[in-house]
């Protein structure tokens, strides 16, 4: 298919950033598409946990499944950017990602408490190679369909896309292994996997420009110095994946915080759903109406205001004052996903756009495990309250580094935080 031209989208969209972001064409299935896929690995992500425990009672092979379906992504995020970047057969990777993660889940739901451990942690790894269509694959298939003046509401919709399946993904998996099994809520994640395919099918994917000639690996080498050289990627990358290893204190703080304010751990599920919920309306909000602050300006203010609800989680005296200031944080993060988005949008050419976002999901994905890892650490020793200072100095951590990542000779000039 080709790019939709400025003058084939309706002319208001085109000339206003007010404009109904909904009539632009091809976005709407785009949405349903990359929401649906989502919201089937969050469910399946939650559900092998769930069937595990179930059927072995062995945390640690609950963990190793999480672990080796995130994984993979450290490795295939650049280089599958990178091929997205410069093959005129995307979908093939996106229809390839849906099918092999239904059959996965499938494939697991008759293995686990059968086959030998390692065998279903090596194929719970399969469809991790092809996860970064997830982030950076339908994030690159943006830039195409929506005109210059609604690119940042576009990506505040792309945050909510994220959030719906966060909060939607592992409520579906509770709710159905509640009521029914949790080889029931597996099943329905690949379900909805496969059912991702029908909008799938007539997302617009214009072929990108023809490569230069580099090969495959010399390209996700320039995209990796195109980050590491360009102040404001190279700046939203450190502060956001700083950040963003704070945030993986979160699934380790929350249950221990409500164990320490008098509540049962499982109430750190609700507390990680407030974020989530705070995180949505945040993120809807971005979609209706785009910021007049500059984006990079607006993800170091979300940044701060985490680090802020942070400090507050660690002093807080009462549960419910801490449902309040876990929501608060939500509120806080969303702006920090849609902004960096719409920066790595305005700082990469098109011919390596799919390979920065993927690639720098990577990274992110790799800090949040670091991040979990060291906070369990932390609480472990020292307590819940020791974890959210962790989670808040994270914060800190991020806006010092990205701000010098900036450079002397950016932040003296207007554009720094454009």
């Amino acid at each position: 298919m080709t790019t939709l031209a400025p003058d084939e989208l309706p002319a208001e969209a085109a000339g206003h950033p007010s404009a109904p972001l909904w009539r632009t064409p091809g976005l709407t299935v785009l949405f349903a598409a990359s929401t649906t896929a989502r919201l089937a690995n969050e469910c399946g992500r939650l559900g092998l946990v769930l069937l595990a425990l179930d059927r072995t009672g062995s945390p640690a092979l609950s963990g190793a499944l999480v672990a080796a379906a995130t994984f993979p992504q450290l490795v295939s995020g650049p280089l599958l950017g990178a091929w997205l970047d410069r093959t005129p057969h995307r979908r093939t990777v996106f229809v390839a990602h849906q099918l092999l993660l239904a059959a996965v889940l499938t494939w697991l739901v008759l293995a686990v408490g059968h086959a030998p451990s390692w065998l279903l942690v090596l194929t719970a790894a399969l469809p991790g190679g092809t996860a970064p269509v997830l982030t950076g694959g339908y994030t690159g298939l943006i830039a195409p369909l929506v005109p210059r003046p609604l690119m940042q509401r576009a990506y505040g919709a792309e945050a909510t896309s994220y959030n719906v399946a966060g909060v939607g993904g592992p409520a579906l998996a509770g709710a159905v292994a509640a009521w029914g099994s949790p080889s029931a809520a597996v099943l329905v994640a690949a379900g909805l996997a496969l059912l991702a395919l029908v909008p799938l099918a007539r997302v617009p994917m214009p072929a990108p420009a023809p490569p230069h000639g580099d090969h495959l690996l010399r390209a996700v080498a320039a995209g990796l110095r195109h980050m590491a050289v360009t102040p404001p990627l190279r700046a939203a990358t450190v502060a956001t994946t700083l950040s963003y290893g704070g945030m993986g204190a979160l699934p380790v703080v929350l249950p221990a915080l409500a164990h320490e304010l008098g509540a049962p751990a499982a109430a750190g599920g609700a507390l990680f759903s407030t974020f989530a919920v705070g995180a949505l309306l945040s993120s809807v909000s971005l979609a209706a109406r785009a910021p007049r602050t500059g984006p990079l300006r607006l993800a170091f203010l979300g940044v701060l205001g985490v680090g802020a609800a942070a400090c507050g989680l660690a002093v807080v005296p009462t549960l419910w004052l801490a449902f309040l200031v876990v929501g608060v944080a939500g509120v806080f993060e969303s702006p920090v996903v849609a902004s960096t988005l719409t920066v790595r949008d305005r700082h990469s050419p098109p011919s390596m756009r799919t390979q920065v976002v993927t690639t720098a999901a990577s990274i992110k994905i790799g800090a949040f495990a670091l991040g979990s890892g060291a906070a369990g650490a932390v609480v472990a020793a020292h307590g819940a309250r020791a974890g959210a200072w962790l989670l808040a100095g994270c914060q800190g951590a991020g806006l010092l580094l990205g701000a010098l990542s900036l450079g002397r000779a950016t932040r003296r000039t207007g554009q720094r935080l454009r």
